[in-house]
């Protein structure tokens, strides 16, 4: 690093001295740091046009932001005088300009103004006077220390916000290295705040013919701003013969510096101003930590306790995914499981967990049905495994570990499942012996937070892209007086905190790739050293599961605010609907894209997703429920029911053969035919409460594996198990994973413009149907593959009538503090 910033040390002085912001010295090595990346890939080139982006992770104050600009400016207007190319021949229009600012100066400096006073320090007429006199004779310094051939000609357009033009302003008032665009001061820098190109060259084409690159400096958010996308520029040059050849981007990062903010802003970047791949250099907060000679985030203690593998945990896992029970090896319940100090707590969880209640403390109740309806035989292997490997919790020393970590004044942080489950925390309370007072904290809690002791409890890594989780362990950031430690059951943990760690170091090295650092910062090895900490043990999770079954603290949360409702709380996975002012072009984005819209310069309209889906039952008013009573008195017909409802037919048919063959042989039959299948079937119990009782709740298993081969079994048609799903998702059965799946299918309608303004949406349906097919799961959605164009278009017109989107006025991240 020092190396590399040394390399312009030298040339950087006559820039240095000019710069007046009272931090410069601080900021040297940051400035050339700058200094040789703009000289390496930026300034260096004059063919074709050239693109960068400069992201600084960390989110400078606006000073800081103003000193870095005001080097930029200094910089630019420095390089393009020393290749001004107004060679042997006087620029009479800047002697011209020079003998205007003397007349002036000579006029002030003969008469004093009317009413001044210097008395006591001068009155308001004289202090004017005076600041005029000082600000007459720095510009005369500045334009006769120039090159009488210089044509101070417009060069660059640098892009900027409306408060922090003012400022920019303000600094360079007397020593033009930048004006506003319609000022009388000549620079080859001019600040812009609202207009276009356009507007522009509307105003003074001889700007446009003249001007060589274009800045945009934390400036992004504006949408105003996407007129000059790198897209656009080119088009300038090829359309109407412009010589565009520098286009520049700088950007800044947020107070809490993440994985994801570092990876959003460059996806924003690229998406909105159309920048080509590598055009983006980030510098990390490490460098900036470095640059600025400032500690670096304190380092979490992390203990890993006890056995690295365990066959109980590893068979418990293999069973739960055999019976599709995820949520039983979820981070979640890992988290509960990690806390189990004693055998008052693992007796709680096992008989939470397996009891004949169709409610649970611990799960949710779609697992706990799955639970219910295994056999005994399968409950007593989950049982056992489970409870051995709660044993090996217990007999770690962990218990000891903690209690010696414990301190009165310490905060503890739990998963929100067990601080919300008063049951749970109350054991664990009495096991700690910790006293009523005790600061049990969320991990949003410790974000903002002046906590200044902390015991973590609980496991959270960042996750994996779109589903990310902050704080976490691998990214919690404390002050040098901070004393913070987890502690955790090393065979539940270790292998997910070391594919975390491998997994940000890659991501880190992707999003940070560029050229420059390819060439100067030996970046073929150091992706050979990350490679290296990449674990054997690959891992089986399903962070779309992991997103459904964590709690909403465990997410980044965000306060809406839209025109006439209250604030309403949003999370990174919700997806809005989004247009402007016309409402002709709609697309649904995350949040995360929301937060990069300035809204000031134009109005923004949106509605969540969701709220569509919880105000009308899609899946119930999607169906031509005549067709799907034909399609059911088909079936009705081919077995001789005639008056039975979908929800009981397939439970009167196993009836019928239990009646005929004998519950036990049926259940026996049943039980080979599922094995030649690679499934188990359910407990006995519940085959004879649930499956051959037409009166019984359950429309349907709630395996759709299982329903498809029991409805291959008793040869019932296809259609018969889509019919079911449709009456399954209508009928509020539907989890969370099924409303997730509608608004992907959604979201890939609107952003396809079915939802636009004079589209032909059954042609664009029609277009992209094998793309649907192949993305989405229709027999899940209830929607028959077979009339799959009908059926989106119904599911267009269905939901064109409740779009009502509402202004967005604020958007902003909840802080826990």
């Amino acid at each position: 690093m020092n190396t590399f910033t040394n390399a312009t040390r030298n040339s950087l002085d006559n820039i240095i001295s000019e710069i007046q912001n009272d931090s410069k010295i601080e900021f040297t090595e940051i400035i050339c740091y700058l200094e040789h990346i703009l000289n390496l890939c930026f300034l260096s080139t004059n063919s074709g046009l050239s693109c960068l982006h400069i992201h600084i992770e960390n989110d400078f104050n606006d000073s800081q932001k103003l000193l870095i600009s005001e080097f930029l400016n200094i910089k630019l207007f420095k390089y393009y005088h020393s290749i001004d190319n107004q060679i042997d021949e006087t620029n009479i229009s800047l002697v011209e300009f020079i003998s205007e600012i003397e007349t002036k100066l000579n006029g002030l400096e003969m008469r004093c103004p009317d009413d001044a006073s210097g008395k006591n320090g001068g009155n308001k007429i004289w202090k004017n006077w005076v600041k005029e006199k000082r600000e007459k004779r720095s510009l005369l310094m500045f334009y006769t220390a120039l090159n009488k051939n210089s044509s101070i000609k417009p060069k660059s357009i640098f892009n900027v916000q409306k408060n922090f033009c003012s400022s920019l302003s303000q600094v360079f008032e007397s020593r033009p290295y930048c004006t506003k665009l319609n000022d009388i001061n000549k620079s080859y820098n001019l600040l812009n705040v609202i207009n276009t190109l356009n507007e522009i060259d509307l105003a003074n084409n001889e700007i446009i013919d003249e001007l060589d690159s274009i800045i945009l400096f934390d400036c992004e958010r504006k949408s105003k701003m996407t007129n000059f996308s790198f897209e656009e520029i080119i088009k300038w040059n090829s359309d109407f013969d412009t010589r565009f050849t520098k286009y520049f981007i700088i950007t800044f990062g947020k107070e809490n510096s993440s994985i994801n903010h570092t990876r959003n802003k460059l996806e924003l970047i690229r998406e909105r101003f159309k920048i080509p791949a590598n055009s983006s250099y980030t510098i990390s907060k490490s460098e900036l930590d470095f640059l600025l000679n400032r500690k670096e985030s304190t380092p979490l203690n992390i203990e890993f306790v006890g056995f690295e593998s365990t066959s109980f945990w590893e068979t418990f896992v293999l069973e739960t995914s055999i019976r599709e029970l995820y949520e039983l090896r979820s981070i979640k319940l890992m988290n509960i499981y990690s806390v189990c100090y004693n055998d008052e707590i693992k007796n709680y969880i096992i008989s939470d967990l397996f009891s004949k209640k169709e409610t649970s403390e611990l799960v949710s109740s779609a697992t706990k049905m799955v639970i219910l309806e295994l056999r005994d035989d399968d409950i007593e292997i989950l049982k056992e495994t489970l409870s051995n490997t709660l044993d090996l919790i217990i007999n770690s020393g962990i218990k000891a570990k903690v209690l010696d970590k414990l301190s009165n004044n310490q905060a503890v942080v739990l998963d929100e499942a067990i601080l919300r489950n008063l049951n749970l925390l109350s054991k664990i309370s009495a096991c700690l012996a910790l006293i009523k007072s005790t600061k049990f904290k969320t991990w949003s809690d410790l974000i903002n937070s002046d906590l200044k002791d902390i015991l973590i409890l609980s496991y959270r890594d960042q996750g994996r892209y779109t589903n990310y989780y902050f704080p976490n362990l691998l990214e919690l950031e404390l002050n040098s007086d901070f004393t913070a430690s987890a502690i955790l059951p090393s065979f539940l943990f270790i292998d997910y905190y070391n594919w975390s760690k491998y997994n940000l170091y890659k991501e880190h090295h992707k999003l940070l790739i560029h050229p420059i650092r390819e060439n100067h910062f030996e970046w073929e090895k150091l992706k050979n050293k990350i490679q290296e900490l990449k674990p054997d043990q690959k891992l089986n999770i399903d962070w779309n599961l992991e997103n459904e079954y964590s709690n909403s603290d465990q997410r980044e949360s965000y306060k809406v605010k839209l025109k006439g409702q209250r604030l309403k709380t949003a999370y990174s996975s919700d997806l809005f609907v989004i247009t402007d002012e016309t409402k002709t072009i709609h697309k649904v984005v995350k949040i995360d894209y929301l937060l990069t819209l300035d809204n000031e310069d134009s109005k923004v309209f949106i509605q969540n997703l969701d709220e569509i889906q919880q105000n009308i039952n899609i899946y119930d008013k999607i169906v031509d429920k005549k067709q799907q009573e034909a399609e059911l008195e088909v079936v009705r017909k081919q077995f001789n029911l005639e008056d039975e409802t979908a929800g009981r037919l397939w439970k009167v048919l196993l009836k019928n053969l239990a009646e005929e063959q004998g519950e036990d042989q049926l259940y026996s039959d049943l039980k080979k035919y599922f094995e030649t299948k690679g499934i188990k079937i359910v407990s006995q119990f519940h085959f004879k409460n649930s499956w051959i009782n037409p009166q019984s709740e359950s429309i349907a298993p709630l395996s759709k594996r299982v329903f498809i081969e029991l409805c291959e079994y008793l040869k019932i048609p296809k259609i018969y198990f889509i019919i079911i799903q449709r009456i399954r998702n209508a009928s509020k059965q539907s989890s969370r994973q099924s409303t997730r799946q509608m608004n992907q299918l959604l979201k890939d309608l609107f952003n396809d413009g079915c939802f636009d303004t004079n589209k032909n949406e059954r042609g664009i349906i029609t277009n992209r149907l094998e793309y649907y097919k192949v993305n989405h799961p229709f027999d899940d959605l209830g929607i028959d593959e077979n009339y799959l164009a009908d059926n989106l278009a119904t599911l267009v017109e269905l939901i064109l009538p409740e779009l009502k989107l509402l202004e967005l006025e604020t958007i902003e991240k909840n802080y826990n503090e």
